[in-house]
């Protein structure tokens, strides 16, 4: 038997065809490495070829055994995860849709448009789940130009809404730009990181060392969150900032010099520019100490600030265990509209134990979340699940709080509750990438050993 037989025999068991070149390389050089030995004792080449293939053993056995070890995984947990949130939202679009009935309109059909939603970015989520995501992470600069020009779109051709830039496509679809250039940019972010792009390593300033692709990040990262700013979105812009420290603190933890140094310049510096930019935005726009003041001390602004946290308030006081809230109608005429307030409405309308269920369940997601960025070992993967997992897990943790009256009011959704068709499959979109990430972290082990093996 040649070689190349002995090969396509072993490949022809391996279901995964990604997988196969990588396995028929690894093998290919154990043969060779074999042939040598039997040819420095003595043996003829295709003698030695020969014995070498009977020592692998059985091609067909070896396939299977192969197969089994390189079978693409599902994360059904996390799966089961998201049916139960999406669960939650359909009861968010519900509670809407009765309010519409009960009100005497029904020009707006929240149920409808939540399937519809939920069809399409099942759709997309399925092709997500079958591509190949270290093939695109090449692209990082296309996707951090798409993300800014769909900012810069909504300024020059979208409409306003409370002040705030929104992308129009008809009467009812308008969303906010953030919602696709945030995940974008988390991309675009990780690609930069991890580009094998060959840069000059250093250039001399002003009698300093730069060195350009650290300098191209910090540049790139610092322009997004400003655009951010600039829409203005500070939520958004924080929550940007975080996933940023994040996944640069990850990255910083597996290199092996000046560690702590770097670390602590990661994130004191931008501290220190975060404080300072917050006394300037406080200067330049003083009814901000308003919203710190009406988050605990809401009675100081009743007509202002404070007229929705005292409704809150009203709500979390009253909330039962499970059942409708008593004498908060008043309360609930905004809660019900603003997507934001997805949880506290939730509280009103069903109680603590329906309320408690949804914090369970974030709660779950998150540790599923960080248990599989520990798990995936490849490069790209591993910091594209935290970005993803830090803009789920921090939206979450921010908007829960805010709903009770922990945190200060801002642009913070609940992912997969909060009301928003093209919130959902974009969000849908972003966590099916995490489970084709999971899908394919052994395969990409094994091929990572590989191509070390060939290249050393």
């Amino acid at each position: 038997m040649q070689t190349k037989e002995f090969l396509n025999n072993v490949c022809e068991q391996i279901k995964y065809k990604p997988i196969r070149n990588s396995i028929s390389e690894e093998l290919e050089n154990h043969i060779e490495e074999s042939k040598e030995n039997y040819i420095q004792d003595g043996l003829e080449e295709k003698e030695a070829e020969e014995k070498a293939i009977i020592q692998m053993g059985n091609a067909e056995e070896i396939g299977k055994r192969l197969n089994k070890i390189h079978k693409p995984n599902l994360d059904w947990k996390l799966l089961i995860i998201l049916i139960v949130l999406l669960g939650f939202g359909f009861l968010v679009a519900f509670t809407r849709a009765s309010n519409i009935v009960s009100d005497g309109y029904n020009n707006n059909n929240y149920i409808e448009r939540y399937v519809s939603a939920l069809i399409v970015g099942s759709i997309f989520s399925i092709f997500i789940y079958f591509v190949d995501y270290t093939k695109i992470m090449k692209y990082s600069n296309i996707f951090y130009i798409i993300a800014t020009l769909v900012i810069v779109y909504s300024f020059l051709f979208g409409i306003n809404i409370n002040g705030l830039p929104y992308i129009y496509i008809s009467p009812s679809i308008t969303f906010s730009p953030v919602i696709i250039a945030m995940p974008l940019y988390i991309i675009a972010f990780v690609g930069f990181l991890n580009s094998e792009k060959q840069y000059k390593k250093n250039v001399t300033i002003f009698n300093k060392n730069i060195n350009l692709k650290l300098a191209k990040i910090m540049t790139l990262s610092i322009i997004s969150i400003f655009i951010f700013l600039s829409i203005p979105s500070s939520a958004s812009a924080f929550i940007l900032g975080l996933i940023y420290l994040i996944i640069g603190t990850v990255k910083l933890v597996q290199t092996k010099t000046n560690r702590k140094r770097n670390l602590l310049m990661l994130w004191g510096i931008p501290t220190i520019l975060g404080l300072i930019l917050l006394l300037c935005v406080i200067i330049e726009r003083p009814y901000i100490v308003d919203r710190f003041v009406a988050v605990y001390n809401p009675e100081s602004q009743v007509d202002g600030y404070g007229w929705i946290t005292l409704n809150r308030k009203l709500i979390i006081n009253s909330a039962q265990i499970i059942g409708e809230t008593d004498d908060t109608s008043n309360a609930l005429d905004q809660i019900d509209e603003d997507v934001n307030y997805a949880f506290i409405s939730i509280l009103a309308h069903y109680g603590w134990g329906v309320s408690i269920g949804i914090v369970i369940v974030v709660l779950a997601l998150s540790i599923e979340l960080i248990i599989n960025s520990i798990k995936i070992k490849e490069s790209n993967g591993k910091l594209l699940i935290i970005g993803m997992s830090s803009m789920f897990i921090l939206q979450s943790i921010f908007n829960i709080l805010m709903n009770l009256n922990l945190i200060i009011d801002a642009n913070f959704n609940l992912p997969f509750v909060s009301y928003g068709r093209l919130n959902l499959i974009v969000n849908m979109m972003c966590l099916i990438l995490v489970l084709t990430i999971y899908r394919r972290k052994d395969i990409l082990i094994t091929n990572d050993m590989y191509n070390a093996k060939s290249k050393g």
